[in-house]
């Protein structure tokens, strides 16, 4: 344990030492990135010390004004400094919601309040979630859901909001469904959740596999061995024979039909994955 502490400590030093304070970028460099990513800008102010700089940008397309920030960030570790190394953090995405919320929150106020219904944004850029609803059926959601979404689609300027989510929740926090731009339409948690698998079967099996049905069984079907299953979805793993399993079945781009199952198993290499019969 010491000499693996011992070979990090070493490790950050060396590091440090590379990078030093003169590695904070200028205002100039990162106005010239975020013009580069997120489209026409213009300064507003910027600023420049041994380690931190600022450059406060207005963005052209939505009238709004963000920051990007470059600094030294200090290196502790077990309560002993090391240095530091540079990093930035662009607030771009946080300042875009912070714009949309601000001239969608007032329609978005009037459709809730017409269906009786409370509602939340997320300021978080992070994650996919942009709004969250709370109605007491699933027709209500639906019908609410579409609304917002069109008040929020007509916002996404470029493409910006591209991905973003519009969740209709129950009040135990499941949900009803979901709506996610570009696109206007009603997902179903059975919807989100083909549109989840299908996204791992293009990453782990076949990129251009394309979704055919859904079907119900159980663990004995898959021919798979429990002790390969890996506890990696808490209570939803199988936990012997009968317990029940999804089978998502894709066509391969060889036409050949295999599925993925809802639950981790280790593959032939050892690596966690969704179990499947894909064989290429």
């Amino acid at each position: 344990m010491f000499y693996k502490k011992l070979s990090l400590i070493v490790a950050v030093l060396g590091i440090a030492a590379l990078t030093g304070c003169g590695w904070v970028k200028s205002p100039n460099s990162m106005y010239a990135q975020a013009k580069k990513v997120h489209g026409d800008c213009t300064v507003v102010s910027k600023s420049k010390t041994s380690d931190r700089s600022e450059v406060v940008l207005h963005d052209t397309l939505q009238d709004f004004n963000y920051e990007v920030v470059s600094s030294m960030n200090d290196i502790n570790i077990d309560g002993s400094s090391f240095g530091s190394l540079p990093g930035t953090t662009d607030h771009f995405g946080s300042r875009l919601r912070e714009k949309v919320i601000s001239d969608t929150e007032k329609s978005i106020k009037e459709i809730c309040e017409s269906y009786g219904i409370t509602y939340e944004f997320c300021k978080h850029e992070s994650i996919s979630l942009f709004l969250s609803i709370y109605p007491s059926n699933e027709e209500t959601a639906q019908k609410a859901a579409v609304e917002c979404a069109k008040v929020i689609q007509s916002e996404n300027a470029a493409q910006r909001l591209d991905g973003l989510e519009i969740c209709a929740y129950k009040s135990d926090r499941d949900v009803f469904g979901s709506v996610k731009l570009p696109n206007i339409i009603w997902r179903t948690k059975e919807d989100e959740k083909v549109e989840y698998y299908t996204k791992m079967a293009h990453m782990q099996t076949d990129p251009n596999a394309v979704f055919v049905r859904s079907e119900k069984g159980i663990f004995a079907d898959t021919g798979a061995s429990l002790d390969g299953v890996i506890n990696a979805l808490g209570s939803d793993i199988p936990t012997d024979a009968s317990s029940p399993v999804t089978f998502y079945y894709f066509k391969a781009s060889d036409g050949k039909e295999y599925y993925l199952c809802d639950f981790n198993y280790y593959d032939e290499r050892g690596n966690i994955a969704w179990y499947t019969n894909y064989v290429k």
